[in-house]
């Protein structure tokens, strides 16, 4: 049987998730629901996202939808029923203007091969390569090890932005084709961490620890998030636990808001509300107290 990949987005000329020019492939599934996800959708199935702001009203998803879940009248904005929406994808198929989108696709690995290997010259001059993100991309381990094996084929760079959320089995299974680890360390009080986005950090570590067991280049990530890590307190703990997993290099990303208008396409609240987007500036600090304790720490990834 093939083994398929449930891929929620694929983006070309990437530049921050991994050295070079990169394609980056966004898979669907995480088992964290961190208030601050940029990419919300990836926490279940197939997902319908509705940007309203798009929407021309030309009626068209009214027609295309057999569960009744769009209503209004023609030459207005239609109203969606999540209850009967099943995500099949009938009324982003008819709507001209983008305001309905399906996130969740079954890909075959040799049909993600093909798209990434359109940009195989970029990787080449720019020392680039793939990134498999999400999501966390190792909660499908067994197809998503088929997909790297065959980039390394090719002799692409392969790398992963995980948050650490995954079994042990599924690390052995993906590691050998993985170049590079962009690992989210986001806090080291365990039980705050769960609280908040559901993570086991024993786990977590464990994983951490493992990466760097294996020889694989390993990122350590930090998310700074005000009222959550953005205080001394939290970001020496996060510094420390690095260090006693064998991490050398750190990147420090302030919070953003690039992904909220997608709560509202999924007709979610976003969680952290107003809070502003913090600037280098606000995060150089930390910047600097990580490296004083021995980390090659910069701001930005």
């Amino acid at each position: 049987m093939t083994k398929t990949l449930r891929v929620m987005d694929v983006e070309r000329f990437a530049t921050k998730d991994g050295p070079g020019i990169r394609t980056t492939v966004f898979l669907k599934g995480c088992p964290l629901h961190c208030p601050w996800c940029a990419n919300p959708e990836s926490q279940s199935a197939a997902t319908l996202l509705w940007f309203s702001d798009k929407c021309t009203a030309c009626g068209g998803c009214l027609t295309a939808c057999e569960q009744g879940a769009r209503s209004g009248r023609p030459g207005e904005k239609p109203r969606l029923d999540r209850a009967k929406c099943i995500a099949c994808g009938a009324c982003a198929a008819v709507c001209p203007a983008g305001a309905l989108q399906i996130s969740g696709i079954e890909r075959t690995p040799a049909s993600l091969l093909e798209e990434v290997l359109r940009d195989a010259d970029y990787y080449e001059t720019s020392g680039g390569g793939v990134t498999v993100s999400g999501g966390e991309p190792l909660t499908q381990p067994e197809a998503l090890a088929e997909f790297l094996s065959l980039c390394k084929q090719h002799g692409l760079h392969t790398a992963a932005e995980t948050c650490g959320a995954f079994t042990p089995a599924a690390l052995e299974t993906c590691a050998p084709w993985l170049d590079l680890f962009l690992f989210d360390l986001k806090s080291a009080d365990s039980a705050r961490l769960a609280e908040v986005t559901g993570a086991d950090l024993a786990r977590v570590t464990a994983n951490l620890r493992r990466a760097v067991e294996l020889g694989r280049e390993v990122v350590v990530r930090v998310p700074v998030i005000p009222g959550f890590n953005h205080d001394e307190a939290g970001m020496k703990g996060i510094f420390a636990l690095a260090l006693d997993c064998g991490a050398k290099r750190l990147d420090l990303l302030p919070y953003h808001t690039l992904g909220k208008n997608k709560y509202a396409a999924l007709g979610r609240d976003y969680p952290l509300g107003d809070a502003p987007m913090l600037t280098k500036g606000e995060v150089e600090p930390w910047r600097q107290l990580a490296c004083s304790m021995g980390l090659d720490a910069r701001v930005g990834g």
